[in-house]
């Protein structure tokens, strides 16, 4: 009897070892390389996200993950089950002695938890089949393959970033920018004014915040600082140990958009060593050193009808922060800034409804280069006393200067409306020969910008304040000679100070309107263009010279859409036959599944006359599949355009051919989408 059991029991060890090593390989298995099972889905399945932080207030997971955990949880189950009786029917079988009645309930529960055990994993195969099926047939596969298991994207958005785009609008460093000098300050614009109440102290006791005393002979104790360095305000620190820096002087500028005033840009300089009357540099001059810059909840909007909330909040943003991260090479900056354009050009005619525009080779400072012209002697100035305007027979002009296009441009639109556009916006012109007694058509200008000067003749480090300077406080190289020169300071301004290193031109301005429309030659990838990469180049060139600061109202849709928006700044170059060149900074494009991207260019989008882009013409519909580079559209390759003509009964070009009306072609778009 003895013998009998023992073998007995040594078969039914034998079995139910077999049974658990089956189990543990058939519920851990994971496959190589890209795929993965629903049933290692714990590990990080995030369909367009990684790691969110509950953006929006709701869980960051996707809902097929969600789906596959609970399939993954319920088959588990059942296979802990089947293993039960499997044990269960063993030891009946174990201790029957010899009771063949117990032997037969023993293998017929046996029997039945492998036809169990069987079904279970016919269920798993067939869920994991159909889970699939879908998710390539909704979304695209990405690989091409006929996988029966659910794909991780590659790509993956960025925690944090759920600002840019939205109330930031723009920042420099620009995000993951390297070889950024070791002596740059950081600039950051918002969409609605800010309280600097909420995170800068009034160091110089003026009363004043954002400024600092006219002579700085050390920026630390000479200039409002932070209120203190830290993730709820402002924190400036190394990504490699999280060491923040000692602190920072916060300025402000103060601008009018929207016929809101207030501060809308912030200048960061950070400050490493308070004894340094410089302050101290960023970095190592032995290696490149990364920095993160994180702005959290305690920094507060200028909106008192709203309680003055917190410029972050979570349930709009999905982050109740911002951070992004930039990299500085172990050099510093000692080269002048230039100027590269600007509208109207020297010596040209230009129609009244005409905007200023200066652009610079590179980011400048914007303290006292922004906000209205004031009257002066002969002339009008800015507050910060650096940009001049005179004109003969014309009157002060109503409007506003901001530094858009990440830094680079400064641009001037009047305020006097004068019309409006085709799709039915404000126009906005400059005076032209309205002065008491004038008996003119057109009217002479002259504008001239004032560089700051230079602490000694042998470089171009500057007297802060003191005029035009780039990030890292170099003076402005009027004549673009690589000598810097200060310019006389004597009254008055015209003709006096049009001396290097200032920079100066004249131009004329006529009592007419322009009413010729942009639109869009060719775009970067092209219609309905497919595979593209993560990091594709997103971009468009306008036929006419555009307004830099309207390229921020370019939209970039996702179908289907994710928790996290993507970021997108533009970048605007201005070439020399008058055309536009815009790039649109992004994220990373999803390419391990099938998405949708769509750039919306709407009405908003307007030239350096006011007049908005037309979209009844455009680059036509790509017929070779998969191209990149959309064909050239303009008057001279018409077969290359697709174009509302009157006898169409269309207003629009959508996706590349014409169509009926807006509201159509946007049905079209997102049945297409999906």
């Amino acid at each position: 009897m003895l013998q009998w059991m023992r073998e007995k029991f040594v078969l039914t060890l034998k079995i139910a070892i077999t049974t658990i090593v089956f189990l543990l390989a058939i519920f851990s298995f994971s496959p190589p390389a890209h795929a993965q099972s629903i049933a290692d889905a714990d590990s990080e399945l995030q369909t367009g996200v990684q790691v969110i932080n509950q953006p929006l207030g709701l869980a960051s997971t996707d809902i097929r993950l969600v789906v596959a955990r609970i399939i993954r949880v319920a088959l588990g189950f059942l296979g802990t089950v089947a293993l039960a009786l499997m044990i269960y029917a063993g030891y009946l079988w174990m201790t029957a002695g010899g009771n063949e009645s117990q032997i037969e309930d023993a293998k017929r529960v046996l029997i039945n938890a492998a036809i169990g055990l069987a079904i279970i994993l016919s269920a798993y195969a067939i869920v994991s089949f159909v889970i699939s099926k879908l998710v390539d047939a909704t979304l695209g596969n990405g690989f091409g393959g006929d996988n029966l298991v659910l794909e991780p994207p590659i790509s993956e958005n960025f925690q944090g970033s759920g600002a840019l785009g939205q109330i930031v609008k723009d920042h420099y460093p620009s995000r993951d920018q390297s070889e950024v000098p070791r002596n740059t300050r950081i600039i950051v614009s918002f969409r609605q004014p800010v309280r600097l109440d909420s995170f800068v102290d009034d160091t110089t006791g003026d009363g004043v915040l954002g400024n600092c005393r006219t002579t700085v002979a050390n920026w630390y104790n000479d200039c409002d600082r932070l209120r203190n360095v830290s993730d709820n305000l402002i924190n400036i620190k190394r990504a490699d140990n999280n060491e923040s820096i000692f602190g920072a002087v916060v300025l402000g500028t103060v601008t009018t958009e929207n016929n809101i005033t207030g501060v809308y840009t912030i200048v960061i300089k950070p400050i490493t060593d308070a004894a340094n009357p410089g302050g101290g540099y960023l970095g190592s001059t032995n290696e490149p050193v990364s920095y993160i810059v994180h702005m959290g909840p305690g920094m507060l909007l200028d909106d008192p009808a709203n309680n003055n909330p917190s410029v972050f909040r979570a349930t709009i943003l999905g982050n109740n922060y911002y951070e992004w991260r930039f990299t500085n090479g172990t050099a510093l900056d000692i080269s002048p800034p230039t100027v590269t354009s600007v509208f109207p050009e020297d010596g040209t005619t230009e129609d009244k409804n005409s905007v200023l525009q200066i652009n610079f080779n590179e980011p400048v400072d914007p303290i006292g280069i922004t906000g209205r012209f004031n009257q002066g002697a002969g002339h009008y100035y800015l507050d910060g006393q650096n940009v001049f305007l005179k004109s003969n027979n014309s009157a002060l002009p109503q409007g506003n200067f901001s530094l858009t296009n990440g830094y680079r441009t400064l641009e001037f639109a009047p305020s006097q409306e004068c019309g409006r556009n085709a799709c039915g916006n404000r126009v906005f012109c400059l005076p032209v020969c309205d002065v008491a007694g004038a008996n003119c058509t057109q009217d002479g200008y002259e504008v001239l910008l004032r560089a700051a000067r230079t602490i000694n003749a042998g470089s171009f480090e500057s007297q802060p304040f003191s005029g035009i300077t780039d990030l890292a406080g170099n003076a402005l190289d009027g004549n673009r000679n690589n000598i810097p020169n200060n310019a006389p300071t004597t009254l008055p301004i015209f003709p006096n100070q049009k001396q290097p290193d200032n920079y100066f031109w004249d131009f004329t301005i006529r009592n007419q309107i322009n009413t010729s429309s942009p639109f869009i030659q060719t775009i970067v990838p092209g219609v309905d263009a497919q595979n593209i990469s993560r990091n594709q180049e997103l971009s468009m060139t306008f036929n006419k010279r555009m307004r830099a600061e309207t390229m921020y109202n370019i939209g970039l849709e996702e179908q289907p859409t994710h928790p996290v928006p993507i970021w997108r700044v533009p970048s605007v170059l201005f070439n020399e036959d008058d055309t536009t060149y815009t790039r649109l900074g992004h994220g990373p494009f999803l390419d391990a599944i099938r998405q949708y991207y769509f750039t919306v260019v709407s009405s908003t989008v307007e030239d350096v006359h006011f007049n908005c882009f037309y979209p009844g013409k455009g680059p036509r519909m790509t017929v070779i599949p998969n191209t990149v580079i959309s064909p050239n559209c303009e008057d001279s390759n018409p077969q290359n355009c697709c174009q509302v003509i009157n006898d169409q009964n269309s207003d629009f070009c959508c996706n590349g051919s014409a169509g009926p009306n807006m509201s159509a072609c946007m049905d079209y778009l997102r049945q297409n989408s999906i």
